[in-house]
């Protein structure tokens, strides 16, 4: 969602923690895109197709909904054009199913008869006469610039709405964020007049100005901005991860209170103190606010991943699997997504659906040894000891495992090398 801003956090990340960052704020459309980066690099891993198609099918629904707004309106022609784009986008079979029903519904003539099967599956509300056309209260956005409204499609509407009304200085320096053209976005920004200088503006200025010359020039544009626009989520959530980049916990947990006194999304909330808490080493206050957020509605996949952490170290075990085996599963039919594998294997539990899932994504990740230390891990739960010695052992000296796995390894290795 907030573009601009995480165009510059990317800057320090890998190409995965950019999807799963773009994933996890409801940026799509740039989720998307980093997933075809990703896929055009190599072969996909288990995670980054589970990222892809959470990316896809998220744009699709909101091209769905823009479609059903536009029909409500009598917009049919450009209820259409959302509805095939959503089409294009979605990769699950329910979704595509579901697109492909409401596109049947605009193709039908004005007038045309529903078949009975038609009617049966209509919602109640066709049981009665067809309400009034609403009046049109759709602004289309521009018509003649297909890129900036599929960046615009991952927006909520009310913002989506105001983008596309701004000024046509304001939209081309827009674009310019996206495509990485800083310097040019900024001599164009610092045009724009003063009565348009919004909460927006002054978002994206202080995002392009974190990228360019560093938190120190740019957080005091963000605040300036939540300042003009209280409680604006995607100002927030810039505002957040800046701070956390300083190490700012005190401060990022200061301003998460006072926006949500100001009347922010609780849950959104307690979910950042939550992990504002953790990074600065409070797992007491982290739970704390982690059970508000989850009683609030919270479902983040990366908020799910680290209260189940939580609830595995306090020994609620059955809410901690809850939790993961809440999150997508990925692989064939019937897997298991990797996070809940994860914990079954240190629970020492379904160990044959666990190898199969660690095997999976050995298969779609090579690359990445951490699979194969896990698949290791799994063969010495099933008292395998060659197989799973023999892979340990090649693993260990991997120099792409991360120095925790390594470790981890390690001392798994000397454990049973000290077991005759």
């Amino acid at each position: 969602m907030a573009a601009g801003f995480f165009k510059k956090l990317f800057g320090i990340q890998t190409p995965l923690e950019k999807l799963r960052s773009a994933v996890a704020q409801k940026n799509f459309a740039a989720a998307v895109h980093l997933a075809a980066d990703l896929g055009a690099a190599g072969e996909p891993s288990t995670e980054v197709l589970e990222l892809q198609t959470a990316a896809g099918d998220g744009l699709a629904n909101l091209n769905l909904e823009e479609a059903r707004r536009c029909a409500e309106a009598g917009h049919r022609d450009l209820a259409l054009e959302h509805v095939q784009l959503a089409g294009a986008q979605a990769y699950s079979a329910a979704l595509k199913q579901e697109i492909e029903q409401l596109k049947r519904q605009l193709e039908t003539p004005v007038g045309t008869p529903t078949p009975a099967s038609a009617v049966a599956a209509a919602s109640c509300a066709s049981c009665g006469p067809a309400p009034a056309p609403a009046i049109a209260s759709f602004s289309p956005l521009p018509q003649d610039d297909e890129r900036f409204a599929l960046i615009l499609a991952s927006y909520p509407h009310e913002l989506a709405q105001r983008y596309a009304q701004s000024s046509a200085l304001f939209r081309q320096a827009f674009l310019l964020i996206q495509d990485g053209e800083d310097q040019q976005a900024l001599t164009l920004l610092k045009q724009v007049p003063a009565a348009e200088q919004d909460g927006l503006y002054w978002f994206e200025l202080g995002s392009l100005q974190a990228r360019q010359a560093g938190a120190v020039v740019g957080r005091p544009l963000l605040e300036r901005a939540l300042k003009l626009e209280p409680a604006n989520p995607m100002i927030m959530e810039a505002l957040y991860e800046l701070m956390q980049a300083q190490q700012d916990f005190s401060g990022a947990e200061k301003m998460l209170k006072q926006q949500q006194k100001a009347g922010a999304d609780a849950a959104y909330c307690e979910a950042r103190l939550a992990m504002s808490a953790l990074s600065r080493g409070d797992r007491v206050a982290a739970l704390t606010a982690a059970r508000k957020a989850l009683a609030d509605g919270f479902v983040e996949a990366e908020f799910l991943v680290m209260t189940a952490g939580f609830f595995e170290d306090a020994g609620e075990i059955a809410a901690a699997e809850g939790l993961l085996a809440s999150l997508p599963a990925g692989g064939c039919a019937g897997g298991i997504n990797l996070h809940l594998a994860e914990f079954w294997l240190r629970q020492k539990r379904e160990l044959g659906k666990v190898l199969d899932s660690f095997n999976d994504a050995c298969r779609k990740d090579p690359d990445n040894p951490r699979w194969q230390l896990r698949v290791a891990q799994t063969y010495l739960a099933r008292n395998w000891r060659k197989q799973g010695l023999q892979i340990l052992r090649r693993v260990v000296g991997d120099p792409r495992l991360a120095e925790p796995l390594r470790q981890e390894a390690q001392q798994l290795l000397a454990s049973h090398c000290s077991t005759p």
